[in-house]
């Protein structure tokens, strides 16, 4: 089985347990889905605020100048 460690589930796992969410108990795994909705700081991460540019849009923009 494979498992998606590039989500904000697992991004809280390993903020909290130095875990990925895929190895917590059922308690633990219970605690990451209360943070995740009920947390701002999970809720607004910075990669979804207005202006925030991925890599990869910095470097095409850098070769259209």
């Amino acid at each position: 089985m494979t498992h998606n460690l590039n989500t904000t589930i697992d991004k809280i796992a390993m903020s909290e347990f130095g875990m990925h969410y895929y190895q917590l108990g059922e308690n633990e795994k219970q605690w990451c889905n209360d943070e995740m909705i009920n947390n701002k700081k999970w809720l607004q991460p910075f990669w979804k605020k207005p202006g925030y540019k991925t890599e990869a849009e910095i470097i095409m923009e850098s070769k259209l100048k």
